[in-house]
């Protein structure tokens, strides 16, 4: 059964670097950078749950803080500066 695709937002701030190094590692395999620490990435449900799995084990909760938000169907960008492309990216 295929599920449906969302866009999501992955923010992160990991205080240690080989714990971000590591993150930053297996974010990137799931979506494309726009910042530093802010990737967008396509998921389906199953894809999402994946990678959550995966970060809680690369981080300390006392330490770090990733947050994912779902980006609705008509959501807005607004930039200034650099741009980064994201449209016409396939996701694997």
């Amino acid at each position: 059964m295929n599920h449906p695709l969302s866009k999501y937002l992955v923010c992160y701030d990991v205080a240690d670097p080989k714990r971000l190094r590591r993150v930053h590692r297996s974010v990137r395999d799931w979506g494309v950078p726009v910042q530093r620490s802010v990737f967008e990435a396509e998921l389906n449900p199953t894809q999402l749950a994946q990678l959550m799995a995966q970060l809680t084990t690369l981080i300390d909760a006392t330490q770090d803080n990733i947050i994912v938000y779902r980006l609705g169907s008509h959501y807005e960008c607004l930039g200034l500066g650099l741009s980064v492309p994201t449209e016409d990216v396939l996701f694997v």
